[in-house]
């Protein structure tokens, strides 16, 4: 690791969809390694379904949160959270979200169309990946571990490996429960993005 070596990552969602294990898993891993990290996690309305957000800095970083602008990595479960972060990402940034759209717990509200969302990315010249997590993750055994499935695909494309090993990561999801689906997960999440 250079001397200035560091990763920014914001992950986004919905509560319960599993963004605090997602980033518990990457900062473990890089514990293990004696890698620096820090991790903060702005819950929001995670009970009931709200918008949650992680700040993930890896590597030469000394404060937790990521400043507007200044993310590497906009890692997010859900596509309207992924447009609603967009202001997180710096210039050379990429975006890697799930197909997904959650309609809100509110009544009466008009969700975008996922080609809405992606013609903002594309007109505002943004680097992004879309992650069909929902089908890799129940070809995986469960439709609970897309969390996985994006974390295989941060780990590929965020080159995460100049900072973590693989093994490192895999240890860490062989803790969680289900370990077995949640391997296959990372698996095929990774090699999606191995495919395009």
């Amino acid at each position: 690791m250079g001397i200035n070596s560091k990763i920014n990552i914001v992950i986004a969602g919905v509560g319960g969809q599993g963004i605090i294990t997602l980033s518990k898993i990457i900062g473990d891993a890089a514990v293990k390694e004696n890698v620096k990290v820090l991790v903060a996690e702005t819950h929001g309305l995670s009970q009931r379904g709200g918008s949650v957000e992680v700040h993930l800095r890896i590597g030469d970083v000394y404060a937790p949160l990521v400043p507007k602008g200044e993310a590497d990595i906009l890692l997010s479960m859900e596509l309207i959270e992924a447009a609603r972060n967009i202001d997180y990402l710096n210039q050379n940034g990429i975006v890697i979200t799930s197909d997904v759209i959650l309609r809100p717990p509110i009544p009466g509200v008009k969700l975008p169309k996922k080609e809405e969302i992606v013609s903002e990315f594309k007109r505002n010249n943004i680097k992004y990946y879309i992650i069909p997590t929902k089908d890799l993750s129940e070809k995986a055994g469960s439709y609970l571990s897309e969390n996985m499935v994006l974390l295989g695909a941060l780990y590929k494309l965020a080159n995460l490996e100049k900072f973590i090993s693989i093994d490192s990561i895999k240890e860490s999801i062989k803790t969680m429960r289900n370990p077995e689906i949640n391997l296959k997960a990372f698996e095929l999440g990774s090699s999606f993005i191995t495919s395009i």
